[in-house]
């Protein structure tokens, strides 16, 4: 079965992710309804089927918001911590701190692995190495940072 418009009909239900289920099936159907013929018999079928592609695109929408930043994709913005190898004496508080698995240690010194996991603007993790090894961007070049992006994807600043 074709769908006529199955692209701006999903946008417009996405247009209002955070609704409940129940009210983006109603929009879905309004959708479907405003530029397909679907007769009552086969309108169950119809909704099964744009309700599951819904779904779909609906949970890849939200796993790209999740992974960003204020709309600016988080893989752009260089904040993240760095270890100085040279005071790092591998006690591993930083990767027994971070939830966010942004550290891991081996070879006795701790390293980023994971420097998009890091929270944008988050320090807390400095505080907890006693050897002062972890330094991030200052709060100022985030700031600038920021704008710049901001700017680059067209987001209002």
């Amino acid at each position: 079965m074709g769908i006529a418009g199955l692209d701006q009909i999903l946008e417009k239900g996405l247009e209002r992710i955070d609704a409940a289920d129940d009210e983006q099936k109603d929009i879905l159907l309004a959708e479907l309804k405003a530029r397909n013929y679907v007769p009552g018999s086969v309108e169950k079928e119809y909704m099964t089927a744009l309700w599951a592609e819904f779904r779909k695109v609906r949970a890849e929408r939200i796993e790209k918001l999740e992974s960003s930043f204020q709309g600016i994709p988080r893989e752009e913005i260089a904040w993240f911590p760095k270890v100085n190898q040279n005071k790092c004496s591998g006690c591993t508080s930083c990767v027994e701190f971070c939830i966010h698995g942004v550290f891991h240690s081996s070879e006795g010194k701790s390293h980023v692995v994971r420097p998009h996991n890091c929270v944008v603007g988050n320090t807390t993790c400095r505080s907890f190495c006693p050897e002062k090894a972890i330094t991030f961007p200052t709060h100022a070049e985030l700031k600038e940072m920021l704008r710049s992006l901001r700017e680059k994807h067209g987001l209002r600043t």
